[in-house]
C-alpha cells in the first residue's frame, strides 16, 4: 500500500483491519480480497442454499480439511483458524436466516470446522464434509462429500480478475 501498488489478498488473515483500509484511502490503493471461498466454503454456500431451499432442515454439518500450503500453515495458527471458522459459520448462518420456517430465531445446525496442516499433501487440498438433514415423516438423510483440489489453482482466476479491475480503478 506504501509504495502505491494494489494489494489483493484471497487468504483469512484479517488483514484489512481499519488502519489499512484507511491507508489504501489516503494512497488511493485498490485493495480487495479477505478470503475467496474458492473452494470447501463455496460447496458449503450451494449445497446449505439448495437444502434450505427445497425445505430440507440441515441439523449438523461437520467439516473436516486438511491441506499443506502456505494456507494450511497459516490456518494452524489459532488466530487465523478462528477467522476462517467465523467466515465458514457465517455462509450457514446466512442461509439459515432465510428461513424461517424451518428454523426458530435463535436455532442453528450444529456446525463443527476442523482444518489441519499436514505438509506432504502441499497445494491439494482435501476437505471431507457430513450434512446430516431432518426429512418427512421424523426421518433422517445424510450427505457425505468429499472433495480434492488444488487450492491455488482455484484462487487464481479470482485473483486474476481482481488485478485486471484493480488496473482498471488505477486508470
Amino acid at each position: 500500500i506504501l509504495e502505491g501498488c494494489q494489494f489483493i489478498n484471497g487468504s483469512p488473515q484479517n488483514t484489512f483491519v481499519p488502519g489499512a483500509i484507511e491507508l489504501a484511502r489516503q494512497h488511493k490503493v485498490f485493495i480487495a480480497g479477505d478470503d475467496f471461498k474458492s473452494g470447501q466454503t463455496k460447496m458449503k454456500s450451494v449445497l446449505v442454499d439448495f437444502l434450505v431451499s427445497a425445505g430440507i432442515k440441515p441439523v449438523s454439518i461437520v467439516s473436516y480439511n486438511h491441506l499443506g500450503n502456505n494456507d494450511g500453515k497459516n490456518l494452524s495458527a489459532p488466530s487465523q483458524f478462528r477467522s476462517k471458522e467465523i467466515s465458514k459459520s457465517n455462509v450457514v448462518d446466512d442461509m439459515v436466516a432465510s428461513n424461517r420456517m424451518l428454523f426458530e430465531e435463535d436455532e442453528h445446525p450444529d456446525h463443527v470446522v476442523v482444518i489441519k496442516y499436514v505438509p506432504y499433501v502441499a497445494d491439494s487440498k482435501r476437505a471431507m464434509d457430513e450434512y446430516t438433514s431432518e426429512i418427512f415423516m421424523g426421518g433422517k438423510n445424510t450427505i457425505v462429500m468429499h472433495n480434492t483440489c488444488e487450492d491455488s489453482l482455484l484462487a487464481t482466476p479470482l485473483i486474476y480478475d481482481l488485478v485486471i479491475l484493480g488496473e482498471l480503478c488505477e486508470r
